[in-house]
């Protein structure tokens, strides 16, 4: 059977329009280096390679965020370092006071202690990247100074309690700093049970002793009164030596829930529990009240008040330059206090110590999770160099061919008989 020229010619152009087309976009593939160029490339492979760009992205912004916390996490742990260092230089000098008589030579004592406690305030008061890192969440002043008098010095922050915490996976997150409350500050804890079958009503209340900036005792009072199954009414008061309170206002009460189950506190007003602080400048108080431990359990009601220091290194160590310079030794409870400040900073150090760690196997899983999702996209987008450059070859040789064999079957003209 005789086929037409018009047929051959139709074909001849279809598979030249073909290989073209395969030429040019295995040009493009090459020079770019990738095998899809528009979604309708592969419907499949591009919904597959959007969904792994945003999670590689969203990989990567974890990683930054975890290189920042790194880097101020670092800072803060050099910070309580050096800190540490200047504690330890103050118990060398207290020990070298300890075993001397020459009471006149007390003067230059407590100028060596001034020194340290100049350092460790001007410590206090770092930055990293623009942030204190003993200054919580606000970071719009330096968190310590001394008071006007420059009789003591004081928290000068709004709140130095808040909690950095940053975003390590959409479901995870970790706390980067060190507050300065958790370094520096007073933390009464409630510890302890409610009796649950307490009556609707019915107060329990506790009370503990504190201290201003300068030594002085005041009274702190707490009441839990039941208004409902799990449900207290918390307030707190502090008093002075004429049981007079030093409030400038009465607080709010707080509702308290106890999980019903477990009897541990599962809210204050309907929040997760956090600590509580109790600022009282005229007073000189400063305080972070804790009840978190507390819970609700059967049996007899037992609640306790305990502080982690009688006051806080900064006035501790103010009174004992002033008691030095007065000529006389400092006490034991002035020493046992900076002795026990040295176990809190290294402490933290420790704990500062762990949240690097974590850190860093946070950064390897991120690491890792973004190799196998740029593994997963080279897989379905990268070329084959050299499988293409092959493929490339065979298609010129099939277009040059092409060309051979539209002089074949090309009608003749007049000029082909001249």
């Amino acid at each position: 059977m005789r086929i037409a020229d018009i047929t051959l010619n139709s074909t001849f152009i279809k598979n030249y329009n073909d290989i073209k087309t395969r030429l040019n976009t295995l040009q493009t593939q090459i020079a770019s280096n990738q095998k899809i160029q528009q979604p309708s490339d592969s419907p499949s492979d591009c919904a597959s390679l959007i969904q792994w760009d945003m999670q590689l992205a969203q990989s990567k912004a974890y990683s930054s965020n975890v290189d920042t916390a790194s880097s101020y996490v670092t800072d803060t742990t050099d910070t309580m370092q050096s800190i540490q260092t200047e504690v330890s230089s103050v118990m060398t000098t207290l020990n070298n006071l300890s075993n001397t008589t020459e009471t006149g030579n007390y003067s230059n004592y407590a100028d060596q202690i001034q020194q340290s406690l100049d350092s460790i305030v001007s410590l206090a008061n770092t930055q990293s990247n623009g942030k204190y890192v003993f200054g919580g969440t606000d970071n719009s002043t330096a968190p310590f100074g001394y008071s006007t008098d420059k009789s003591s010095i004081d928290v000068k922050a709004s709140d130095i309690s808040g909690s950095q915490v940053i975003k390590t996976s959409s479901s995870t997150s970790q706390k980067i700093n060190m507050s300065g409350t958790d370094v520096f500050g007073t933390i009464v804890s409630q510890n302890g049970n409610i009796d649950s079958t307490t009556s609707v009503g019915d107060t329990v209340n506790n009370k503990t002793t504190i201290y201003d900036k300068s030594g002085a005792a005041y009274t702190l009072q707490v009441n839990y009164t039941k208004t409902a199954a799990n449900t207290y009414s918390m307030t707190y008061d502090v008093l002075n030596s004429s049981n007079t309170s030093v409030l400038t206002s009465t607080p709010a009460a707080q509702t308290l829930a106890f999980n019903s189950t477990t009897g541990k506190l599962q809210t204050v007003d309907g929040k997760t529990p956090d600590q509580i602080q109790v600022n009282i400048p005229g007073s000189k108080i400063n305080f972070s009240l804790d009840i978190s431990a507390v819970k609700e359990a059967s049996g007899t009601s037992s609640v306790t008040l305990s502080e982690n220091q009688n006051t806080d290194i900064f006035n501790n160590l103010m009174s004992i330059i002033s008691t030095l310079k007065s000529g006389t030794a400092p006490t034991d409870a002035q020493i046992k206090t900076i002795s026990d400040f040295n176990d809190r900073i290294l402490d933290n150090i420790a704990k500062a110590g762990n949240v690097t760690n974590q850190l860093t196997n946070t950064q390897t899983l991120l690491s890792s999770q973004q190799t196998q999702l740029s593994n997963l996209v080279s897989g379905v987008q990268s070329i084959d160099a050299a499988k293409s450059a092959t493929e490339l070859s065979n298609l010129q040789y099939l277009l040059d061919a092409s060309y051979k064999v539209a002089a074949e079957i090309t009608n003749k003209s007049l000029m082909d008989y001249l």
